[in-house]
C-alpha cells in the first residue's frame, strides 16, 4: 500500500488549533465564510471526444474545464472556452460547413465552433436532454443523442432543430454515427439495443444478443457493417444493415470498452476505460490490445486523424494520444492533472473527514489542521465514486469501474470485495439501520447490501434503466434512494421491497438524497435545478429557487437546521431553509465545480472542488459538534473515564470508544473506563470518541488531549 502525506495551505478563513484534539467546542465559523485547502494536484480538463478536422488538426472537447481544444499534429495546442458556464461539453464532429459541432451535456445545447474559434450556441428544444454523441448526416445536417430525453435530435446548418422519439422507454441513446445506408445508427446504453434512424425520422431497434451488454460507442466500418462497443457486456459487436448482430469477447475481462472509430489500416479501432488499453479488431474479429504508456490513463474517444495514425482522449491521465497501425503510442499532456474529487466525501470516526480521488484512484483522509493521507486503492482504475462511514468504525467505499466495494480501516488497510454481477458499477454507499452497507449499482440498476464481513445481496428496482444514484438511510426505517434516469425516488425495506415515486418534473436527473430535520427527504435535481422534497408518504415539493443552471449536486442536512448543496456549475454552495428559502455563497476558486458535500464535526458544511483537486468548508454559525476529554488520575491502577459531549441538535443513535497509548490503539480497550496498566507507566493515554447519528447513522468522531501517566 503507497502512502503519502500532504500538508495543506490555508487559503481564505482559519483552521482548528492544534492537533486532532478536540478537547473543548471551537469558536463556530461565521455563516457562508469559506475554508480552502491548496491543491493536491492541480486541476484537470478531463478530455471526453476526440474527431479529425478539416483543418488537419484534431478537436476534442474538454469535459471537466468547459473548453473545445485543438491539438495539430506538431504538437500545437489551442484552447477555447465555450460560453456557456459549466457546460460539459462531450460529443464532437466534423460538420459539412467547415466547422466543429459539439454538444454541451449540461448546458443543453449544440455548439458549433469554427477553425478560428469562433463559437455559437443553439439551445435544445426539450430542457434537461443531455446530449451525448453528435455525428454529421447524409443530408447535410448534424444528428445528435439525446440521453436523458430519450431523443435523436437534428440541426440543421441554420440552427433548426427536429427532435425523433426513440421508441424503447429510458433507453439512453449515446453514441450515433452515419451508416453507408443513408441512415443514422445510435446505441441504447441501457435500452441494450442498437437503433437506426433514417432522415425523415424512421427509427428502427435491434436487440443486443448480451444481456445489459451497455453499449457504447458506434462507427461505420469499411466492411458495409456498423462497429459498436458493450461497455459492460466486454464484447465488441457488430451489426449488418440488416440487422444481423456478432459479438466478439475481448481477451481480458473488465476492459470496459468505450470508443471505436475506423482506422485508416481497414480495421476498428478502440478504447478500453478501464483496461487502459487501446484495442484493434480486424474484419475477421482478430483483436490486439495495445498497452498505454500513462497509468490510469482511462482512454475514452478515439478518432482516426491525419499522417495514417488514431488519436484518442485520456480521461484520468489527462492528455490525448495517439497510435500507430504499428502500435506506436504518443502522448501530448494537457495543463495540469488532478485527482478529481467528486461526490464521495464523509466525516470519519476518528474527526477526520475522508473522501475519494475517482482519477487518483486512491481513499484521502484529512485531518482537523489539514494533514493530507492519500492511500492508494489495490485495484488498478478502479474509479472511486462514493464513501460513508460503517458501523464497524471503518469507512466503506464502492469501486466504480473495479465492480467492487471497498474497505479502509482508520490506519489505511484496505480490503475488497467484488460484487457478483458482472458489471454492476456502484455508485453511492451508505449505512443502513441493519448494521450492514447500502449501495446502488448504476448500470447492475440494483440496489446492493453488504454485512460487515463483506456478504452481499442485491435488489433488482422495477424500472428498467433507472440508473440508481445517491441512497441514505431515511427517519422510517428503511433506505431511500435517487434513480437518476428513471426520474424517481425509490425506497426499499430491510427485507427488499421497493416502491418508487415519480418526480413531477420530466427529464429531472435526481441525484442526491439526505434526511432532513422535518422528517422528510430531500434531494438535488440536477438538470432541472431544482431542490426537492418528499414526505415519507411520497408527497413531493419542489423548490426552483436556485441561480439558473447551477447543476445541483449533493446534499447534506446541516448543523444549523438546514440542507445545504453543492452547485456544480455556478460554482456555488446553497442552502436551503425548511420553508425553500434559498441562499447561495459563491466559492472563491473559480470553476471549482463544487460536488461531494458533508457535514463536519467543527459545525461547518465540508465540500469537495472536483476541478480544482481541494476540499474545503464554509461556517454554518455553529461551533464543534462533538467533543471529547479524559477525567480521572492518570497512575498505574487508577481508572480514567473517556467522556463525550454531543453539541448537536441531532439524535445519538450509539457511541464508541477506543483507548490509545501513545497515540496507538490499545487492543480490547472500548469501553468508557480504562485501568490503567503498568505499562503505561511513562506513556501518553488518550481516547478517541465516535458518534454515531440518526437518522442518516453518520459518524463524527472527537479525540481527547492525552494524559501522560506517572
Amino acid at each position: 500500500m503507497k502512502l503519502r502525506t500532504v500538508l495543506v495551505l490555508v487559503l481564505a478563513g482559519s483552521m482548528w488549533q492544534g492537533s486532532l484534539v478536540l478537547a473543548s467546542p471551537a469558536s463556530a465559523a461565521p455563516v457562508g465564510e469559506f475554508t480552502t485547502f491548496a491543491p493536491v494536484l492541480g486541476g484537470s480538463s478531463d478530455p471526453e471526444s476526440i474527431a479529425a478536422g478539416p483543418d488537419g488538426a484534431m478537436w476534442f472537447t474538454e469535459y471537466a474545464s468547459n473548453k473545445i481544444g485543438r491539438l495539430t499534429p506538431s504538437g500545437e495546442l489551442t484552447h477555447y472556452p465555450v460560453p456557456t458556464a459549466g457546460s460539459l461539453p462531450f460529443g464532437i464532429a466534423a460538420g459539412p460547413d467547415g466547422a466543429m459541432w459539439f454538444t454541451e451535456w449540461t448546458g443543453n445545447k449544440i455548439g458549433r465552433i469554427t477553425m478560428g474559434g469562433v463559437v455559437t450556441e443553439f439551445a435544445l428544444r426539450t430542457n434537461g436532454a443531455s446530449p451525448a454523441g453528435i455525428t454529421a448526416g447524409p443530408d447535410g445536417a448534424m444528428w445528435f443523442a439525446e440521453k436523458a430525453s430519450n431523443k435523436i435530435g437534428r440541426i440543421t446548418m441554420d440552427g433548426v432543430m427536429t427532435e425523433y422519439a426513440v421508441p424503447t422507454p429510458g433507453a439512453n441513446p449515446e453514441s450515433i454515427a452515419a451508416g453507408p445506408d443513408g441512415a443514422l445508427w445510435f446505441t441504447e446504453r441501457t435500452g441494450n439495443k442498437i437503433g437506426r434512424i433514417t432522415t425523415a425520422g424512421v427509427v428502427t431497434e435491434y436487440d443486443v444478443a448480451t444481456a445489459d451488454s451497455a453499449p457504447g460507442g458506434i462507427a461505420a466500418g469499411p466492411d458495409g457493417a456498423m462497429w459498436f462497443t458493450e461497455r459492460t457486456g466486454n464484447k465488441i459487436g457488430r451489426i449488418t444493415t440488416a440487422g444481423v448482430v456478432t459479438e466478439y469477447p475481448l481477451p481480458k475481462a473488465a476492459a470496459d470498452p468505450e470508443g471505436i472509430t475506423a482506422g485508416p489500416d481497414g480495421a476498428m479501432w478502440f478504447t478500453e476505460a478501464s483496461g487502459n488499453r487501446i484495442g484493434r479488431i480486424t474484419m475477421a474479429g482478430q483483436i490486439s490490445q495495445f498497452p498505454l504508456p500513462l497509468s490510469n490513463a482511462g482512454p475514452k474517444g478515439i478518432s482516426a486523424g491525419p499522417g495514417g495514425d488514431v488519436w484518442f482522449t485520456q480521461v484520468a491521465g489527462n492528455a490525448i494520444g495517439r497510435i500507430t497501425s504499428s502500435g506506436v503510442i504518443t502522448n501530448t499532456a494537457l495543463p495540469g492533472a488532478g485527482v478529481n474529487p467528486t461526490s464521495g466525501l464523509a466525516s470519519g470516526p476518528d474527526g477526520a473527514m475522508w473522501f475519494v480521488g475517482r482519477t487518483g484512484n486512491n481513499i484521502i483522509r484529512v485531518s482537523a489542521t489539514g494533514a493530507i493521507k492519500e492511500f492508494e486503492i489495490p485495484t488498478v482504475d478502479a474509479e472511486p465514486l462514493g464513501i460513508a462511514a460503517g458501523p464497524d468504525g471503518a469507512m466503506w467505499f464502492t469501486e466504480w469501474a473495479a465492480n467492487k466495494i471497498g474497505r479502509i480501516t482508520m490506519d489505511g488497510v484496505i480490503t475488497e470485495f467484488s460484487i457478483s454481477s458482472d458489471v454492476a458499477s456502484p455508485a453511492f454507499i451508505a449505512p443502513g439501520p441493519d448494521g450492514a452497507m447500502w449501495f446502488t449499482e448504476w448500470t447492475g440498476n440494483k440496489i446492493g447490501r453488504i454485512t460487515m464481513d463483506g456478504v452481499i445481496t442485491e435488489f433488482a428496482l422495477p424500472t428498467i434503466g433507472a440508473v440508481p444514484s445517491g441512497i441514505t438511510a431515511g427517519p422510517d426505517g428503511a433506505m431511500w434512494f435517487t434513480e437518476r434516469f428513471g426520474n424517481k425516488i425509490g425506497r426499499i425495506t430491510m427485507d427488499g421491497v421497493i416502491t418508487e415515486f415519480l418526480v413531477p418534473t420530466p427529464g429531472a436527473i435526481v441525484l442526491r438524497i439526505a434526511p432532513g430535520p422535518d422528517g422528510a427527504m430531500w434531494f438535488t435535481e440536477t438538470n432541472s435545478n431544482r431542490i426537492g422534497r418528499i414526505t415519507i408518504d411520497g408527497v413531493i415539493t419542489e423548490f426552483p429557487a436556485i441561480a439558473a443552471g447551477s447543476s445541483p449536486r449533493s446534499i447534506q442536512w446541516g448543523p444549523d437546521g438546514a440542507m445545504w448543496f453543492t452547485e456544480a456549475n455556478s460554482n456555488r454552495i446553497g442552502r436551503i431553509a425548511m420553508d425553500g428559502v434559498v441562499t447561495e455563497f459563491t466559492v472563491p476558486t473559480p470553476s471549482s465545480v463544487p460536488f461531494g458535500i458533508a457535514a463536519g464535526v467543527n459545525g461547518s458544511i465540508w465540500f469537495t472542488e472536483a476541478d480544482a483537486s481541494r476540499i474545503a468548508y464554509i461556517g454554518t454559525g455553529r461551533g464543534t459538534m462533538v467533543t471529547a476529554a479524559i477525567t480521572g488520575r492518570a497512575a498505574v491502577g487508577s481508572t480514567l473515564k473517556c467522556n463525550r459531549l454531543n453539541d448537536s441538535a441531532w439524535t445519538v443513535a450509539s457511541t464508541s470508544r477506543v483507548w490509545l497509548r501513545n497515540g496507538k490503539v490499545i487492543s480490547g480497550a472500548t469501553g468508557r473506563s480504562y485501568t490503567v496498566r503498568s505499562k503505561d507507566s511513562g506513556k501518553n493515554i488518550s481516547c478517541r470518541v465516535a458518534v454515531t447519528f440518526k437518522p442518516a447513522f453518520n459518524q463524527m468522531g472527537a479525540r481527547a488531549k492525552a494524559v501522560k501517566v506517572q
